[in-house]
């Protein structure tokens, strides 16, 4: 076929087959391929979007003008709701502007600019994707029973998620490959699924959070709403934690609180599931930054951790119309009283109580104090003692004695955690001390040197504590006679189903069983 121009174009496609409900557009593709009987992708690409091109992504096609271009004249698809209805990217950017999230889909539709994952930050994201594509054996028997075919849906392949919505059941690995450069296109059928349900072993605490997290991820894919920018969603999150009495009326977070009661919610073996354990140990983990304003890149995942743990949807979220955030004190103060008798009364203060410090100052003369502290700083630091006249303290702690009491305790509590029955838990001088039964200073004493280093030493490296929970689980599955697959193991373990780290592990240590 011959354009206006003179420049050759491709005759369009015949047909497209029905786009289903929650489809992929890979999936759609892999349905054509196979209806058509062609073996050569190339020669599909090219009758499909008019032109030879590279398809590199799964979850983010471009070139999607060219696609729509080329199908039959009675076709109303367009490229916005091909990227609504059919790709991952509304999820990626619901918690970006509106400004990005439409400059993404340009992209995709016209081809332009850098990839979409690495404009998404994912490459360098800790929260990473499944390797392979997912599916639910209940939905794939279902399929078949109403349609006689099966498809790719996006709902299982949203990160994080483990269970399918509809079935409540444990979603499955294919062998089908998501990261693959230079894609092949392969239909969900019983060469790469099957029907079996595995076993849930998981708590049900942890199935119902998981379930409530896919139920507001499917909600970002399948809504329309006014995006917000990252500062109004950090103000928004503020104004809730102020509501929970976990930040000050200024907006000043009380982050121990919030660390605290973020784990106790959804319990470290959930976290690490959803790749997002915190590490209390950190002064800057990730829940310490996340309500920072920065312009840090931050997962969809962990934004529906947060809204959960504070009991908020996103609907509500994105309803909101006005925040109110950190508060700046802007006020300005003005004198009251005569500054030469406030330093007169200041100065006499010092002269009657001379070789008090400026805490024993401060105390004595509290109202006066304050009032030249906030005032007349400048003098204040010129006239006022500093700490210089302070008595020593005498310190009756036999040090050395209670290093050695500690360490005995440390000792113990590591013999207890590692011969604990049930789920292993981690070695680390946090567990330890919580074990010990003693608070914070038993860590962070710098005076409890052999403790201190007994326990930097008996930290488990993360593979470690890893291997021991990998080999727990296949002994707990051997007791009950399980069939015993890397993939069980890996959801017995309470790893979650998608990190490939993880299960190179469990297949190592399974060859020597």
């Amino acid at each position: 076929m011959i354009c206006r121009n003179g420049m050759e174009m491709s005759a369009l496609i015949n047909f497209l087959p029905t786009l289903y409900d929650d489809e992929m557009l890979y999936s759609v593709i892999a349905r054509y391929q196979r209806m058509c009987g062609m073996i050569s992708n190339r020669a599909m690409i090219k009758d499909m979007f008019g032109e030879l091109i590279v398809i590199r992504s799964t979850f983010f096609p471009k070139h999607l003008n060219s696609f729509v271009r080329n199908l039959p004249p009675t076709s109303k698809l367009t490229a916005e709701e091909i990227i609504n209805n059919h790709t991952m990217l509304p999820f990626y950017t619901a918690f970006l502007s509106e400004e990005i999230a439409k400059s993404l889909a340009i992209n995709m539709a016209e081809s332009r600019g850098r990839p979409i994952e690495t404009s998404l930050g994912l490459g360098g994201n800790k929260v990473r994707a499944n390797n392979y594509l997912r599916y639910c054996p209940c939905c794939f028997k279902e399929d078949l029973e109403k349609l006689g075919e099966s498809y790719w849906r996006r709902a299982h392949q949203i990160v994080g998620a483990h269970y399918c919505l509809k079935h409540k059941c444990l979603l499955k690995n294919s062998s089908v490959l998501s990261t693959s450069t230079g894609l092949d296109y392969i239909v969900a059928d019983e060469d790469v699924c099957n029907e079996e349900v595995i076993p849930d072993q998981n708590p049900s605490n942890i199935k119902k959070m998981n379930l409530k997290y896919v139920s507001n991820a499917e909600y970002l894919m399948k809504n329309s709403y006014e995006r917000k920018e990252l500062p109004f969603i950090i103000s928004f999150y503020i104004d809730r934690l102020r509501e929970m009495g976990l930040a000050s009326k200024n907006g000043f977070l009380y982050m121990n609180d919030v660390e605290k009661g973020f784990i106790d919610y959804y319990s470290n073996d959930f976290l690490e599931m959803m790749q997002s354990e915190v590490d209390t140990e950190l002064k800057n983990n990730w829940l310490r930054l996340f309500v920072r304003n920065n312009k840090g890149n931050r997962s969809p995942l962990r934004h529906l951790l947060y809204l959960q743990y504070l009991d908020i949807s996103p609907k509500e979220l994105f309803n909101t119309k006005e925040v109110v955030g950190r508060i700046s004190n802007t006020k300005v103060h003005t004198p009251k009283f005569d500054i030469h008798k406030r330093r007169e009364k200041w100065l006499q203060l010092i002269k009657e109580n001379k070789g008090d410090n400026r805490e024993e100052l401060k105390e004595k003369g509290k109202g006066l104090h304050t009032w030249i502290f906030r005032y007349d700083r400048e003098w204040y630091e010129k006239v006022t003692p500093r700490v210089k006249y302070r008595k020593p303290r005498s310190d009756n702690i036999d040090w050395k004695r209670k290093d050695e009491d500690c360490l005995e305790l440390a000792k113990e509590a590591v013999q207890t955690i590692l011969n604990k029955p049930g789920k292993p838990i981690r070695v680390t001088p946090t567990s330890i001390t919580r074990e010990a039964g003693e608070g914070t200073w038993f860590r962070k004493n710098k005076n409890l040197v052999k403790t201190l280093q007994f326990m930097e030493d008996a930290k488990e490296d993360i593979n470690g504590f890893r291997i021991r929970k990998i080999k727990w689980a296949i002994e707990e599955m051997l007791q009950s006679n399980e069939s015993i697959t890397p993939y069980k193991i890996q959801l017995y373990a309470g790893f979650g189903g998608g990190n490939t780290e993880v299960r190179e592990l469990i297949e190592k240590v399974l060859k020597k069983y």
